[in-house]
Protein backbone atom coordinates (compact mmCIF):
# COMPACT_ATOMS: atom_id res chain seq x y z
CA UNK A 1 0.00 0.00 0.00
CA UNK A 2 1.48 3.37 -0.98
CA UNK A 3 0.63 7.03 -0.38
CA UNK A 4 -2.22 6.15 1.95
CA UNK A 5 -3.39 8.63 4.57
CA UNK A 6 -4.08 6.29 7.48
CA UNK A 7 -6.46 8.82 9.01
CA UNK A 8 -8.83 8.28 6.08
CA UNK A 9 -8.28 4.58 5.37
CA UNK A 10 -11.67 2.91 5.20
CA UNK A 11 -12.59 -0.66 6.08
CA UNK A 12 -15.66 -1.60 4.01
CA UNK A 13 -15.28 -5.35 4.53
CA UNK A 14 -17.72 -6.04 7.37
CA UNK A 15 -19.83 -8.21 5.05
CA UNK A 16 -16.75 -10.39 4.57
CA UNK A 17 -15.22 -10.38 8.04
CA UNK A 18 -16.11 -7.92 10.76
CA UNK A 19 -13.13 -7.43 13.07
CA UNK A 20 -13.55 -9.14 16.46
CA UNK A 21 -13.35 -6.88 19.50
CA UNK A 22 -10.39 -7.11 21.89
CA UNK A 23 -12.77 -8.69 24.44
CA UNK A 24 -13.71 -11.42 21.97
CA UNK A 25 -10.07 -12.14 21.17
CA UNK A 26 -9.26 -12.19 24.89
CA UNK A 27 -12.04 -14.73 25.48
CA UNK A 28 -10.56 -17.06 22.84
CA UNK A 29 -7.04 -16.75 24.20
CA UNK A 30 -8.17 -17.17 27.81
CA UNK A 31 -9.88 -20.44 27.00
CA UNK A 32 -6.83 -21.75 25.16
CA UNK A 33 -4.75 -20.96 28.22
CA UNK A 34 -7.31 -22.74 30.39
CA UNK A 35 -6.95 -25.82 28.16
CA UNK A 36 -3.19 -25.52 28.51
CA UNK A 37 -3.46 -25.55 32.31
CA UNK A 38 -6.14 -28.18 32.96
CA UNK A 39 -6.71 -30.01 29.67
CA UNK A 40 -9.35 -29.58 26.99
CA UNK A 41 -11.99 -31.88 28.50
CA UNK A 42 -11.85 -30.24 31.90
CA UNK A 43 -11.83 -26.81 30.28
CA UNK A 44 -14.96 -27.69 28.32
CA UNK A 45 -16.72 -28.75 31.50
CA UNK A 46 -15.65 -25.46 33.08
CA UNK A 47 -17.44 -23.34 30.44
CA UNK A 48 -20.67 -25.31 30.03
CA UNK A 49 -22.65 -22.45 31.56
CA UNK A 50 -21.11 -19.98 29.08
CA UNK A 51 -22.17 -22.13 26.13
CA UNK A 52 -25.67 -22.62 27.56
CA UNK A 53 -26.02 -18.86 27.87
CA UNK A 54 -24.84 -18.51 24.28
CA UNK A 55 -27.54 -20.95 23.11
CA UNK A 56 -30.16 -18.85 24.92
CA UNK A 57 -28.74 -15.61 23.49
CA UNK A 58 -28.70 -16.98 19.95
CA UNK A 59 -32.22 -18.33 20.35
CA UNK A 60 -33.37 -14.84 21.30
CA UNK A 61 -31.76 -13.35 18.20
CA UNK A 62 -33.35 -15.94 15.88
CA UNK A 63 -36.76 -16.18 17.55
CA UNK A 64 -36.42 -19.82 18.65
CA UNK A 65 -35.93 -21.72 21.90
CA UNK A 66 -32.25 -21.81 22.85
CA UNK A 67 -32.58 -25.57 23.22
CA UNK A 68 -32.77 -25.71 19.42
CA UNK A 69 -29.50 -23.87 18.80
CA UNK A 70 -26.39 -25.66 17.55
CA UNK A 71 -22.95 -24.14 17.10
CA UNK A 72 -21.14 -25.17 13.93
CA UNK A 73 -17.98 -24.15 12.07
CA UNK A 74 -19.56 -21.78 9.50
CA UNK A 75 -22.82 -20.91 7.80
CA UNK A 76 -22.10 -23.32 4.94
CA UNK A 77 -21.22 -26.06 7.41
CA UNK A 78 -24.57 -25.37 9.04
CA UNK A 79 -26.43 -25.84 5.76
CA UNK A 80 -24.57 -29.07 5.03
CA UNK A 81 -25.31 -30.30 8.56
CA UNK A 82 -29.01 -29.61 8.04
CA UNK A 83 -29.11 -31.44 4.73
CA UNK A 84 -27.32 -34.43 6.24
CA UNK A 85 -29.80 -34.55 9.13
CA UNK A 86 -33.15 -33.71 7.50
CA UNK A 87 -34.39 -36.45 5.15
CA UNK A 88 -35.91 -35.39 1.84
CA UNK A 89 -37.50 -37.66 -0.77
CA UNK A 90 -35.68 -38.52 -3.97
CA UNK A 91 -36.06 -35.74 -6.51
CA UNK A 92 -36.82 -33.13 -3.84
CA UNK A 93 -36.89 -29.45 -4.83
CA UNK A 94 -35.50 -26.39 -3.02
CA UNK A 95 -37.25 -23.17 -4.04
CA UNK A 96 -35.02 -20.08 -4.14
CA UNK A 97 -35.02 -16.51 -5.45
CA UNK A 98 -32.52 -15.20 -8.03
CA UNK A 99 -30.59 -13.46 -5.23
CA UNK A 100 -29.85 -16.77 -3.48
CA UNK A 101 -26.19 -17.08 -2.51
CA UNK A 102 -24.67 -19.10 -5.33
CA UNK A 103 -22.63 -21.62 -3.28
CA UNK A 104 -25.82 -22.66 -1.48
CA UNK A 105 -27.11 -23.96 -4.81
CA UNK A 106 -24.01 -26.12 -5.10
CA UNK A 107 -24.70 -27.56 -1.64
CA UNK A 108 -28.31 -28.35 -2.57
CA UNK A 109 -27.29 -30.03 -5.81
CA UNK A 110 -24.61 -32.08 -4.09
CA UNK A 111 -27.21 -33.25 -1.53
CA UNK A 112 -29.57 -34.35 -4.31
CA UNK A 113 -32.05 -31.45 -4.20
CA UNK A 114 -32.97 -29.57 -7.36
CA UNK A 115 -33.07 -25.76 -7.02
CA UNK A 116 -36.18 -24.21 -8.58
CA UNK A 117 -36.98 -20.53 -8.99
CA UNK A 118 -39.48 -18.38 -7.11
CA UNK A 119 -41.15 -15.38 -8.70
CA UNK A 120 -39.87 -11.95 -7.67
CA UNK A 121 -40.84 -8.36 -8.41
CA UNK A 122 -38.90 -5.91 -10.57
CA UNK A 123 -36.49 -5.24 -7.70
CA UNK A 124 -35.75 -8.90 -6.94
CA UNK A 125 -37.99 -9.20 -3.87
CA UNK A 126 -40.09 -12.34 -3.41
CA UNK A 127 -43.58 -11.81 -4.87
CA UNK A 128 -45.76 -12.82 -1.92
CA UNK A 129 -48.95 -13.22 -3.98
CA UNK A 130 -47.20 -15.53 -6.44
CA UNK A 131 -45.57 -17.29 -3.51
CA UNK A 132 -48.95 -17.97 -1.91
CA UNK A 133 -50.21 -19.48 -5.18
CA UNK A 134 -47.08 -21.62 -5.45
CA UNK A 135 -47.56 -22.98 -1.94
CA UNK A 136 -51.16 -23.88 -2.75
CA UNK A 137 -50.73 -25.37 -6.19
CA UNK A 138 -47.18 -26.70 -6.50
CA UNK A 139 -45.39 -26.60 -3.14
CA UNK A 140 -41.66 -27.32 -3.16
CA UNK A 141 -40.12 -29.71 -0.66
CA UNK A 142 -38.14 -26.83 0.83
CA UNK A 143 -38.09 -23.04 0.61
CA UNK A 144 -34.68 -21.47 1.17
CA UNK A 145 -34.28 -17.69 1.35
CA UNK A 146 -31.11 -15.65 1.60
CA UNK A 147 -32.40 -12.94 3.94
CA UNK A 148 -29.97 -10.21 2.84
CA UNK A 149 -28.19 -10.72 -0.47
CA UNK A 150 -24.41 -10.94 -0.34
CA UNK A 151 -23.84 -8.59 -3.29
CA UNK A 152 -26.31 -5.70 -2.83
CA UNK A 153 -28.81 -4.21 -0.40
CA UNK A 154 -31.75 -6.54 -1.06
CA UNK A 155 -33.79 -7.99 1.81
CA UNK A 156 -36.30 -10.80 1.34
CA UNK A 157 -39.57 -10.74 3.37
CA UNK A 158 -38.65 -13.67 5.58
CA UNK A 159 -41.06 -12.82 8.41
CA UNK A 160 -44.04 -13.02 6.03
CA UNK A 161 -42.70 -16.12 4.29
CA UNK A 162 -42.31 -17.94 7.62
CA UNK A 163 -46.01 -17.47 8.41
CA UNK A 164 -47.06 -18.59 4.93
CA UNK A 165 -44.81 -21.65 4.85
CA UNK A 166 -45.80 -22.80 8.32
CA UNK A 167 -49.48 -22.60 7.37
CA UNK A 168 -48.75 -24.59 4.20
CA UNK A 169 -46.63 -27.20 5.98
CA UNK A 170 -43.57 -26.41 3.85
CA UNK A 171 -40.22 -26.06 5.67
CA UNK A 172 -38.49 -22.70 5.34
CA UNK A 173 -34.75 -22.38 5.92
CA UNK A 174 -32.92 -19.07 5.94
CA UNK A 175 -29.37 -18.02 5.10
CA UNK A 176 -28.77 -15.16 7.54
CA UNK A 177 -25.06 -14.75 6.77
CA UNK A 178 -25.43 -11.06 5.94
CA UNK A 179 -28.31 -10.22 8.29
CA UNK A 180 -27.17 -11.82 11.56
CA UNK A 181 -26.05 -8.98 13.81
CA UNK A 182 -27.16 -6.53 11.11
CA UNK A 183 -30.94 -6.78 10.67
CA UNK A 184 -33.80 -8.24 12.71
CA UNK A 185 -33.48 -12.03 12.43
CA UNK A 186 -36.01 -13.07 15.10
CA UNK A 187 -38.36 -14.57 12.52
CA UNK A 188 -38.66 -18.07 14.00
CA UNK A 189 -37.97 -19.92 10.74
CA UNK A 190 -37.74 -23.72 10.75
CA UNK A 191 -33.96 -23.39 10.41
CA UNK A 192 -31.50 -20.52 10.11
CA UNK A 193 -27.78 -20.72 9.34
CA UNK A 194 -25.21 -17.96 9.86
CA UNK A 195 -21.48 -17.50 10.45
CA UNK A 196 -20.01 -15.63 13.41
CA UNK A 197 -17.40 -13.62 11.51
CA UNK A 198 -19.36 -10.95 9.64
CA UNK A 199 -21.72 -8.43 11.24
CA UNK A 200 -21.62 -10.21 14.62
CA UNK A 201 -17.84 -9.60 14.72
CA UNK A 202 -17.12 -13.08 16.06
CA UNK A 203 -14.08 -15.24 15.32
CA UNK A 204 -13.64 -17.14 12.09
CA UNK A 205 -14.43 -20.85 12.32
CA UNK A 206 -17.73 -20.48 14.18
CA UNK A 207 -21.32 -20.40 13.07
CA UNK A 208 -24.83 -21.32 14.14
CA UNK A 209 -27.86 -23.36 13.15
CA UNK A 210 -31.04 -22.29 14.93
CA UNK A 211 -33.99 -24.69 14.70
CA UNK A 212 -37.59 -23.93 15.57
CA UNK A 213 -39.03 -26.53 17.95
CA UNK A 214 -41.64 -27.56 15.37
CA UNK A 215 -38.78 -28.77 13.16
CA UNK A 216 -36.93 -30.93 15.69
CA UNK A 217 -38.98 -34.02 14.94
CA UNK A 218 -37.93 -33.85 11.27
CA UNK A 219 -34.26 -34.33 12.14
CA UNK A 220 -32.47 -37.66 11.75
CA UNK A 221 -28.85 -36.77 12.59
CA UNK A 222 -25.94 -39.15 12.76
CA UNK A 223 -25.41 -40.35 16.33
CA UNK A 224 -22.20 -42.23 17.21
CA UNK A 225 -22.45 -44.92 19.86
CA UNK A 226 -20.65 -42.81 22.46
CA UNK A 227 -22.76 -39.67 21.95
CA UNK A 228 -24.27 -38.07 25.03
CA UNK A 229 -27.86 -36.85 25.31
CA UNK A 230 -31.03 -38.25 23.81
CA UNK A 231 -32.58 -35.80 21.35
CA UNK A 232 -31.60 -34.71 17.82
CA UNK A 233 -30.19 -31.39 19.02
CA UNK A 234 -27.90 -33.24 21.44
CA UNK A 235 -26.66 -35.35 18.53
CA UNK A 236 -25.97 -32.27 16.42
CA UNK A 237 -24.06 -30.62 19.27
CA UNK A 238 -21.90 -33.66 19.94
CA UNK A 239 -18.42 -33.91 18.46
CA UNK A 240 -14.93 -32.49 18.32
CA UNK A 241 -14.61 -28.75 17.81
CA UNK A 242 -12.69 -25.66 18.87
CA UNK A 243 -14.24 -24.71 22.18
CA UNK A 244 -12.08 -21.58 22.34
CA UNK A 245 -13.53 -20.26 19.09
CA UNK A 246 -17.06 -20.94 20.33
CA UNK A 247 -16.34 -19.13 23.58
CA UNK A 248 -15.21 -16.16 21.49
CA UNK A 249 -18.45 -16.41 19.52
CA UNK A 250 -20.41 -16.48 22.78
CA UNK A 251 -18.60 -13.31 23.92
CA UNK A 252 -19.39 -11.52 20.66
CA UNK A 253 -23.08 -12.45 20.87
CA UNK A 254 -23.30 -11.34 24.51
CA UNK A 255 -21.65 -8.02 23.62
CA UNK A 256 -24.15 -7.55 20.78
CA UNK A 257 -27.05 -8.02 23.21
CA UNK A 258 -25.44 -5.74 25.79
CA UNK A 259 -25.03 -2.99 23.19
CA UNK A 260 -28.66 -3.44 22.16
CA UNK A 261 -29.60 -5.08 18.83
CA UNK A 262 -31.99 -2.24 17.98
CA UNK A 263 -29.27 0.33 18.54
CA UNK A 264 -26.82 -1.69 16.44
CA UNK A 265 -29.37 -1.99 13.63
CA UNK A 266 -30.07 1.75 13.77
CA UNK A 267 -26.34 2.56 13.56
CA UNK A 268 -25.85 0.27 10.57
CA UNK A 269 -28.98 1.61 8.85
CA UNK A 270 -27.63 5.14 9.30
CA UNK A 271 -24.26 4.07 7.91
CA UNK A 272 -25.89 2.53 4.85
CA UNK A 273 -28.23 5.47 4.23
CA UNK A 274 -25.35 7.94 4.42
CA UNK A 275 -23.15 5.83 2.16
CA UNK A 276 -25.88 5.50 -0.47
CA UNK A 277 -26.28 9.27 -0.50
CA UNK A 278 -22.53 9.60 -1.14
CA UNK A 279 -22.46 7.16 -4.07
CA UNK A 280 -25.93 7.86 -5.58
CA UNK A 281 -25.42 9.57 -8.91
CA UNK A 282 -21.63 9.43 -8.67
CA UNK A 283 -20.08 9.34 -12.17
CA UNK A 284 -18.94 5.89 -13.18
CA UNK A 285 -21.14 3.91 -10.80
CA UNK A 286 -24.78 2.87 -10.47
CA UNK A 287 -26.31 1.98 -7.13
CA UNK A 288 -27.92 -1.48 -7.42
CA UNK A 289 -29.56 -1.72 -4.00
CA UNK A 290 -33.31 -2.00 -3.52
CA UNK A 291 -34.87 1.51 -3.55
CA UNK A 292 -35.90 1.05 0.09
CA UNK A 293 -32.71 -0.75 1.13
CA UNK A 294 -31.97 -0.97 4.83
CA UNK A 295 -28.67 -1.78 6.42
CA UNK A 296 -25.04 -1.10 5.61
CA UNK A 297 -24.40 -3.43 2.66
CA UNK A 298 -24.17 -1.37 -0.54
CA UNK A 299 -23.73 -2.66 -4.08
CA UNK A 300 -22.36 -0.67 -7.06
CA UNK A 301 -22.26 -1.49 -10.76
CA UNK A 302 -19.65 0.17 -13.01
CA UNK A 303 -21.19 2.09 -15.93
CA UNK A 304 -18.03 3.26 -17.72
CA UNK A 305 -16.54 -0.15 -18.46
CA UNK A 306 -14.37 -0.34 -15.36
CA UNK A 307 -12.85 -3.67 -14.37
CA UNK A 308 -14.29 -4.22 -10.88
CA UNK A 309 -11.45 -6.46 -9.73
CA UNK A 310 -8.92 -3.86 -10.88
CA UNK A 311 -10.90 -1.08 -9.16
CA UNK A 312 -11.05 -3.14 -5.97
CA UNK A 313 -7.24 -3.47 -6.03
CA UNK A 314 -6.72 0.21 -6.92
CA UNK A 315 -8.93 1.44 -4.07
CA UNK A 316 -6.89 -0.59 -1.59
CA UNK A 317 -3.44 0.28 -2.90
CA UNK A 318 -3.98 3.98 -3.62
CA UNK A 319 -6.49 4.99 -0.94
CA UNK A 320 -6.51 2.31 1.73
CA UNK A 321 -10.17 1.54 1.00
CA UNK A 322 -10.94 -2.15 1.35
CA UNK A 323 -13.95 -3.42 -0.59
CA UNK A 324 -15.23 -6.68 -2.09
CA UNK A 325 -15.37 -7.53 -5.79
CA UNK A 326 -18.57 -9.56 -6.13
CA UNK A 327 -18.21 -11.91 -9.10
CA UNK A 328 -21.15 -13.56 -10.92
CA UNK A 329 -20.87 -16.82 -8.95
CA UNK A 330 -22.52 -15.05 -6.01
CA UNK A 331 -26.07 -15.23 -7.36
CA UNK A 332 -28.03 -16.01 -10.51
CA UNK A 333 -29.07 -12.37 -10.79
CA UNK A 334 -25.46 -11.17 -10.90
CA UNK A 335 -24.56 -11.00 -14.59
CA UNK A 336 -21.44 -8.85 -14.18
CA UNK A 337 -19.04 -8.07 -11.32
CA UNK A 338 -20.25 -5.63 -8.67
CA UNK A 339 -18.37 -3.63 -6.05
CA UNK A 340 -19.57 -4.16 -2.47
CA UNK A 341 -19.14 -1.59 0.29
CA UNK A 342 -19.95 -2.65 3.87
CA UNK A 343 -19.01 -0.27 6.72
CA UNK A 344 -19.49 -1.15 10.37
CA UNK A 345 -20.28 2.45 11.31
CA UNK A 346 -21.08 5.76 9.56
CA UNK A 347 -18.09 7.22 7.73
CA UNK A 348 -16.39 10.30 9.10
CA UNK A 349 -16.35 13.47 6.95
CA UNK A 350 -12.69 12.79 6.06
CA UNK A 351 -13.51 9.23 5.05
CA UNK A 352 -16.46 10.41 2.98
CA UNK A 353 -14.23 12.88 1.11
CA UNK A 354 -11.66 10.13 0.54
CA UNK A 355 -14.30 7.78 -0.88
CA UNK A 356 -15.69 10.46 -3.20
CA UNK A 357 -12.20 11.18 -4.50
CA UNK A 358 -11.41 7.50 -4.96
CA UNK A 359 -14.61 6.55 -6.80
CA UNK A 360 -15.17 9.77 -8.69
Amino acid sequence: MTDVDTTTSIDLLTAAHGSPSPETVDAVVAHLRLEQRIGSNAALADVTDVLEQAYADLGELFGVDGAGVVMVDSGTHGLRTLLASWPFPAGATAAVTPSEFGPNLDVFTFAGLTPVGLQVDEHGVLDLDAFARRLRTNPPDLVHLTHLASHRGLVQPVHEAVTMCRAAGVPLWVDAAQSFGHLDTAFGADAVCAPARKWMHGPRGAGVVALHETAWSRLRPFRPRHATGDGPIDALRFGETSTAVRIGFARAVRAHLEHGPEQVRARLAAAGDALREVVRGMPGWDLVDHPAASGALVGLRPNHGQDVEAEHARLASEYGITTTACLPWRAAEVDEPLLRLAPSAPLTPAQTDCLRSALG
